[in-house]
């Protein structure tokens, strides 16, 4: 087991990762010993791993079980209205404990609703999908989703801790693996180097061997908790973990989060900012088909997309990270190098409109 130390404001956790470690992990048993604790588990998840999870769960008498229907339509108010009453039903108090165990979407969920809770109660994630240890579970960001945007109404709620558990990313299909992979390409391109160079030796075939794919976890969340713990709320150098998103989000929101994966709608995000920074003047061409490349090692960045980009730009400008009317991007200078926030240049609408197209194959 390889265990990360998190120190995030006020915030001091541990990220833990390893295979089979949720059964095995002390602290996780010590953190769940007090109080109540209300599992909310993805309910394909339990499917998949019923025998593993029930053995588990068997350890903990003082559990209520939430099953989730995990998908992004509902992560909602609606939904979540479902689960708080639920938490009161079942006599939940300040000192009780959500224990998410699931993907991105199941921790994010969790999250938001232990943050609203009796005006908040703790959380301990277990992500469960490549993108959720990589990405969703680090930094305290939950939120749900509203028709105008993903992730639009949330907050910061650290967890008590992080356990991911590479046993189940056995059975992740490899639609989801390229999931994760788009986050740690982006993590890769922003400034993880180390996870770049293990990038660049391998394809999708041969990065899912366990001690590569643990390697990249590991590398990719130290790297996010170092951005993090200097930027907890997303004032300044936390906006880096953006890059390919704001094209991303708005794709999905667009397509109402049907037909696209988060992973392929950041593919999509990343191939069209780093065609805006090409086009001005910031990355050279030669480094913009260099990111081209490393995606398409992966499988990723060739799915034509059926939007059209003027309305991809129509829900792009209700990204939270907007200021005024203007859309905010990160661009690349070179990977490893962002410009974000006002060191970043108002982009043309001919230019947005341009990459888009040649992203989107229109």
């Amino acid at each position: 087991m390889k265990e990360i130390e998190a120190v995030i404001g006020s915030s001091r956790y541990t990220v833990q990762i390893g295979r089979q470690i949720m059964m095995n992990s002390a602290e996780l048993r010590k953190k769940l010993s007090v109080g109540k604790c209300a599992v909310v588990l993805s309910n394909h998840l339990y499917d998949l791993h019923w025998e593993y999870l029930m053995e588990l769960l068997g350890a903990y008498t003082n559990k209520e079980l939430f099953l989730m229907q995990d998908s992004e339509e509902n992560k909602s108010y609606l939904y979540a209205e479902k689960f708080l009453q639920g938490f009161a039903d079942k006599r939940l108090t300040r000192d009780s404990i959500v224990w998410s165990i699931g993907g991105g979407v199941v921790g994010d969920f969790a999250g938001y609703c232990a943050s609203l809770y009796m005006r908040g109660i703790n959380i301990i994630q277990c992500p469960t999908t490549l993108l959720a240890m990589v990405d969703a579970s680090i930094g305290g960001k939950v939120a749900v989703n509203l028709h105008s945007g993903k992730n639009l109404a949330g907050g910061f709620l650290q967890p008590l801790l992080v356990v991911c558990d590479t046993l189940f990313l056995s059975t992740l299909p490899e639609k989801e693996i390229k999931c994760g992979l788009a986050e740690i390409i982006k993590h890769a391109l922003v400034g993880d180097t180390a996870s770049l160079e293990i990038l660049l030796k391998h394809n999708l075939v041969s990065v899912q061997n366990e001690d590569v794919l643990s390697e990249l976890i590991y590398n990719s969340v130290k790297f996010k908790l170092s951005v993090v713990s200097q930027d907890e709320k997303e004032l300044s150098l936390r906006s880096i973990l953006n890059f390919g998103h704001t094209v991303g989000h708005a794709i999905e929101s667009l397509m109402e989060y049907k037909g696209i994966s988060h992973g392929e709608a950041v593919a999509a995000g990343i191939l069209a900012e780093s065609r805006i920074s090409r086009d001005m003047g910031l990355l050279s061409s030669a480094e913009q088909e260099k990111i081209t490349a490393l995606l398409k090692q992966y499988g990723m960045g060739d799915k034509s997309i059926s939007c059209n980009a003027q309305d991809v730009i129509e829900h792009m400008k209700f990204d939270k990270k907007n200021a005024g009317d203007s859309i905010r991007f990160v661009l690349l200078k070179e990977p490893g190098l962002p410009l974000y926030g006002d060191s970043v240049p108002n982009v043309p609408d001919d230019i947005i409109i341009s990459a888009l197209k040649e992203t989107l194959h229109e």
